[in-house]
């Protein structure tokens, strides 16, 4: 008999539609990533224009070695003023009007303008250019509240780490092919140009697949075998109706212990990841001065091990929860301590690394640093969820508020300590810094973190609140008369 419509999940040999969801969830992230560091490679190329190239209509109008280092900081961290401008409307209007049409938004938005920024550069020169940036930011910033949110409708509890886990490793991949990719466009006959048109295009291909195969939750999947709908109705998310009539706990939640100790672990990843993710290419090029094509290269390969890692990790996670009955509590907190005392370890090594010659050393520090960060995604970042499963996608907006501000102080604090890019020593400074961050999230994280949902998560209905408020009143006359 023929198969109607997108019934993909009518036998047992059918791809269950919660990984069809996951599957999108970690493309879009790809997408994301992708876009965001292509021009820490493009930088390197726009480096590398002279004087007789630059004359030329099909390129910039401005020198890009001729900019002050705040200027260059400003090109860095122009995104993350976008990205951090939205996080908290995001993150609200994830939790309470539904994450498909944000998540199309963002991609789409973020995509069309990857094509735009050639042109804005070419014709308008570096002020357009950094503006465009600044949009760019703002749709990419719906990402992570709007992917959590979707994600606490579709992973079961038992499959939270496991499905998390691998929706986050898009961000892995992403920037791994970012740097890869962009630095193998860079020497095609397009140039810089290719860096940023190629992930607009594919951008605006996911899309289409996205506005088929996306669901805003199981009841409304059209494609949800109806086993896979009983095993999802265990997931108790409050309706994103329910949640525009109730009020948000503002208070609890910023006088939550284990959440605020949450928000200081992803502020050090935050500085950590965001650091690397932008400066990689310009320390490489400033100490070795390779050739774009293995510069690129050898920027790719710490991210791409991050994703080997991230997967690993996940299974690792999984395998412990649900075959050793492991705590939650425990898996979080070893996975975090992985990733942020092992590379706190691997910063402070790099800055005993004295001699220029040993690159090696020095790559396999950067490597150690980048892939064991990939921990992160089932050690901290699914705490949100667990601290709410209802206000989950505000509270990532809100942390990642925070978090990506460091990517916009990061390139700041950079400019301000590294003068010279050839000069180790200055490098030496910031990881440091970042070392000592990673350290005390941590150690707090390990003595305040809560891994099970808090009281101010709940949401009672209308009806309910009025009626408990008139019990409550009963209950203190009843006092005050027999009081009196």
């Amino acid at each position: 008999m023929a198969r109607k419509s997108f019934d993909l999940v009518q036998n047992e040999h059918s791809i269950p539609a919660r990984y069809i969801q996951v599957l999108l969830m970690f493309t879009a992230i790809l997408l994301v990533f992708y876009q965001r560091v292509n021009l820490s490679v493009a930088i390197v190329a726009l480096n590398s224009l002279d004087e007789t190239t630059t004359t030329n209509a099909s390129q910039p109008k401005f020198n890009y070695s001729g900019l002050t280092p705040h200027q260059r900081s400003s090109i860095l961290g122009s995104i993350f003023w976008g990205t951090f401008s939205v996080q908290l409307l995001s993150g609200y209007l994830g939790s309470h009007y539904g994450t498909v049409k944000l998540l199309f938004g963002c991609v789409l938005g973020s995509s069309l303008i990857s094509i735009g920024l050639p042109f804005a550069l070419i014709y308008f020169g570096f002020e357009a250019f950094v503006a465009l940036r600044v949009v760019q930011g703002c749709a990419q910033g719906i990402v992570f509240p709007a992917v959590y949110a979707h994600l606490a409708k579709w992973s079961p509890l038992k499959e939270r780490s496991l499905l998390g886990g691998i929706s986050q490793s898009g961000m892995d991949m992403g920037m791994a092919l970012g740097f890869l990719c962009s630095g193998l466009l860079a020497v095609t006959a397009l140039g810089w140009r290719a860096i940023f048109y190629v992930p607009g295009l594919v951008g605006i291909l996911w899309s289409v697949f996205w506005l088929i195969f996306a669901a805003e939750s199981p009841q409304k999947c059209r494609y949800i075998a109806q086993q896979e709908l009983t095993l999802l109705a265990e997931i108790t998310v409050v309706a994103p109706t329910e949640k525009r009539k109730a009020r948000i706990p503002w208070c609890a939640i910023l006088t939550s212990a284990p959440y605020l100790v949450l928000v200081l672990v992803k502020l050090s990843h935050g500085l950590s990841i965001f650091t690397l993710m932008q400066q990689i290419p310009l320390y490489i090029n400033g100490l070795y001065d390779y050739e774009i094509h293995v510069n690129a290269l050898l920027s790719a390969l710490p991210f791409f091990l991050m994703f080997v890692t991230s997967h690993l990790v996940t299974f690792t996670a999984h395998y412990l929860l649900v075959v050793r009955k492991c705590s939650l509590a425990l898996v979080r907190k070893s996975l975090n301590t992985v990733s942020t005392w092992v590379p706190a370890a691997a910063f402070v090594a790099m800055t005993l690394i004295r001699s220029e010659e040993q690159v090696t050393a020095n790559i396999i520090c950067l490597i150690v640093a980048v892939m064991t960060y990939a921990a992160a995604a089932v050690g901290s970042s699914l705490n949100h969820i667990d601290l709410s499963p209802n206000f989950g996608g505000m509270l990532v907006g809100m942390t990642n508020m925070v978090m990506t501000g460091m990517g916009v102080i990061s390139p700041i604090a950079v400019a301000e300590v590294v003068k010279d890019e050839n000069d180790r020593s200055q490098w030496n400074i910031i990881f440091l810094i970042i070392a000592a961050l990673l350290f005390l999230g941590n150690l707090l994280y390990l003595f305040f973190g809560k891994m099970v949902a808090q009281p101010w998560d709940e949401i009672e209905a209308p009806a309910e609140r009025s009626t408990t408020n008139n019990v409550e009143s009963m209950e203190t006359a009843v006092f005050r008369t027999n009081k009196k």
